[in-house]
């Protein structure tokens, strides 16, 4: 059993971060900038609070808090309020590495974001013959909330270096599933999934273009794979499928119980990210996804979404 301090706790994958680890035995200590419950109250830029939880010296801490803005998102909060952004997600992420170091924590793992990249177009020279890129592709980003991640990035290994500290992105790609109680980018989805388990018609405009999606207990599952991983390296994608948002609408609708759902598709909205290889993270942890695909991914978001209590929809994550 290993003591892990989870960051943003209270977040979309910070419950299930925290959920995972604790069936899976270790003592966590949720924290939280709004600590509620069982969360210990935690401003991340702030080197005092943070020796005070990190006080006693835990294995390793999962860093998953960063600006929002409410039910818009992170990348809207940091559109909106890039200072905030960057004092939370960049100036947070720095002293968090440093408070690990001052109180002999050997690892942290937090989660980046494949927003770090640009558009598709700008990586034919790194894009290999299966059409994906690999973890050393140039950062690119585009949207204020991509260029903290990518900034975290940066900095990552240089502290790492100096100070003894085991720094391990996961760049996670678009998350889905129960417990997503904000829109964001999703914002379509999350409403459509609301509906159906409320047994209301529904429709979606959906793209229908390709992205990388992973589904929420998958990521938790491989932010556990990094913190087992022996030797990690620095940065990691993750992937449990790639497909359209009218693949998964379309699904989400086959398993509508209740309701009619008009899934209506088009060209636009589709992300402009290159694909992901995750083969590092799976060969070097043994981690593979659980739900492969929009239709073993929708099933379990409309079962666990309709057995749990509707979240708060103007809850910020951190």
């Amino acid at each position: 059993m290993n003591q892990v301090v989870v960051t943003g706790a209270s977040g979309f994958l910070g419950r299930a971060v925290h959920s995972a680890l604790t069936a899976a035995g270790h003592a966590v200590l949720g924290t939280d900038v709004r600590p509620s419950g069982e969360l210990r109250g935690l401003d991340v830029s702030d080197p005092a609070e943070l020796d005070q939880v990190l006080a006693g010296g835990p294995d390793a801490i999962v860093h998953l808090a960063a600006a929002g803005a409410g039910s818009a998102g992170l990348v809207a909060g940091a559109d909106t309020d890039p200072v905030s952004a960057v004092q939370t997600n960049i100036a947070g992420f720095v002293r968090v590495v440093e408070a690990a170091a001052r109180n002999g924590v050997r690892r942290v793992v937090w989660s980046s974001s494949t927003t770090v990249y640009g558009s598709a177009a700008e990586y034919s020279s790194e894009i290999k013959e299966s059409g994906v890129i690999e973890e050393s592709a140039p950062l690119r980003p585009t949207t204020a909330y991509g260029v903290t991640k990518a900034a975290c990035e940066q900095f990552g290994p240089i502290l790492a270096s100096r100070l003894g500290v085991e720094v391990v992105s996961l760049r996670l790609p678009m998350v889905y599933g129960p417990g997503r109680w904000y829109g964001g980018s999703q914002a379509q989805l999350v409403d459509l999934v609301h509906a159906v388990t409320a047994g209301t018609p529904a429709s979606i405009d959906a793209w229908r273009g390709a992205a990388d999606w992973v589904h929420v207990d998958d990521a938790a599952a491989a932010v556990l794979a990094l913190l087992a991983a022996p030797e990690p390296a620095a940065s990691y994608h993750v992937v449990g499928h790639r497909g359209s948002l009218a693949e998964l609408a379309m699904a989400i609708a086959a398993s509508a119980k209740h309701g009619t759902v008009d899934v209506r598709e088009t060209d636009a909205g589709t992300p402009d990210l290159p694909a992901t290889d995750d083969h590092l993270l799976r060969s070097t942890t043994g981690w593979t996804p659980q739900y492969t695909d929009a239709s073993s991914g929708a099933t379990s978001y409309l079962r666990r979404a309709r057995s749990q209590p509707d979240l708060p929809r103007e809850e910020v994550p951190q």
